[in-house]
Protein backbone atom coordinates (compact mmCIF):
# COMPACT_ATOMS: atom_id res chain seq x y z
CA UNK A 1 0.00 0.00 0.00
CA UNK A 2 1.55 3.59 -0.91
CA UNK A 3 2.59 5.87 1.81
CA UNK A 4 0.04 8.40 1.28
CA UNK A 5 -3.12 5.34 1.13
CA UNK A 6 -1.67 4.42 3.80
CA UNK A 7 -1.92 7.56 5.68
CA UNK A 8 -5.47 7.87 4.81
CA UNK A 9 -6.63 4.77 5.67
CA UNK A 10 -5.11 5.36 9.41
CA UNK A 11 -7.32 8.64 9.40
CA UNK A 12 -10.17 6.80 8.29
CA UNK A 13 -9.86 4.17 10.68
CA UNK A 14 -9.63 7.02 13.79
CA UNK A 15 -12.52 8.70 12.21
CA UNK A 16 -14.98 5.78 11.86
CA UNK A 17 -13.48 4.22 15.17
CA UNK A 18 -14.97 8.04 16.45
CA UNK A 19 -18.19 7.65 14.92
CA UNK A 20 -18.80 4.47 16.56
CA UNK A 21 -18.18 5.08 19.63
CA UNK A 22 -20.84 7.66 19.82
CA UNK A 23 -23.03 5.65 17.67
CA UNK A 24 -22.47 2.94 20.40
CA UNK A 25 -22.83 5.56 22.98
CA UNK A 26 -26.37 6.71 22.02
CA UNK A 27 -27.88 3.55 21.48
CA UNK A 28 -26.47 2.02 25.27
CA UNK A 29 -28.41 6.01 26.39
CA UNK A 30 -31.44 4.32 27.56
CA UNK A 31 -33.31 7.52 27.75
CA UNK A 32 -32.21 8.94 24.17
CA UNK A 33 -32.44 5.49 22.29
CA UNK A 34 -36.12 4.78 23.46
CA UNK A 35 -37.16 7.89 22.25
CA UNK A 36 -36.78 6.64 18.61
CA UNK A 37 -39.33 4.53 17.38
CA UNK A 38 -38.61 1.22 16.79
CA UNK A 39 -37.91 0.83 13.21
CA UNK A 40 -34.95 3.75 13.96
CA UNK A 41 -33.56 1.96 16.50
CA UNK A 42 -33.59 -1.23 14.43
CA UNK A 43 -32.07 0.80 11.75
CA UNK A 44 -29.03 2.19 14.22
CA UNK A 45 -28.44 -1.16 15.73
CA UNK A 46 -27.77 -2.72 11.85
CA UNK A 47 -25.68 1.01 11.22
CA UNK A 48 -23.62 0.11 14.47
CA UNK A 49 -22.97 -3.33 13.50
CA UNK A 50 -21.88 -2.29 10.01
CA UNK A 51 -19.69 0.32 11.18
CA UNK A 52 -18.10 -1.82 13.64
CA UNK A 53 -17.53 -4.64 10.60
CA UNK A 54 -16.24 -2.07 8.28
CA UNK A 55 -13.71 -0.84 11.29
CA UNK A 56 -12.89 -4.21 11.93
CA UNK A 57 -11.75 -4.36 7.86
CA UNK A 58 -9.84 -1.51 8.36
CA UNK A 59 -7.57 -2.46 11.59
CA UNK A 60 -6.44 -5.74 9.44
CA UNK A 61 -5.56 -3.27 6.21
CA UNK A 62 -3.63 -1.86 8.45
CA UNK A 63 -2.27 -4.10 10.42
CA UNK A 64 -1.38 -5.92 7.10
CA UNK A 65 -0.02 -3.34 4.95
CA UNK A 66 1.95 -1.66 8.33
CA UNK A 67 3.66 -5.19 8.95
CA UNK A 68 4.51 -4.99 5.41
CA UNK A 69 5.49 -1.23 5.07
CA UNK A 70 8.30 -2.57 8.47
CA UNK A 71 9.28 -5.21 6.56
CA UNK A 72 10.29 -3.55 3.49
CA UNK A 73 11.69 -0.54 5.91
CA UNK A 74 13.71 -3.62 7.68
CA UNK A 75 15.11 -4.49 4.35
CA UNK A 76 16.39 -1.48 3.43
CA UNK A 77 18.16 -1.21 6.47
CA UNK A 78 19.87 -4.31 5.95
CA UNK A 79 20.41 -3.74 1.98
CA UNK A 80 22.03 -0.52 3.13
CA UNK A 81 24.43 -2.20 6.33
CA UNK A 82 25.74 -4.50 3.42
CA UNK A 83 26.53 -1.69 1.48
CA UNK A 84 28.29 -0.36 4.20
CA UNK A 85 30.79 -3.20 4.56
Amino acid sequence: MEKEVFKRAIQEFQDLNEKTTKCREFILDKEKFESLDMINRDLLIAQLKAMETYLSVLSIRLGINGSAENSETDESKSRREQNLK
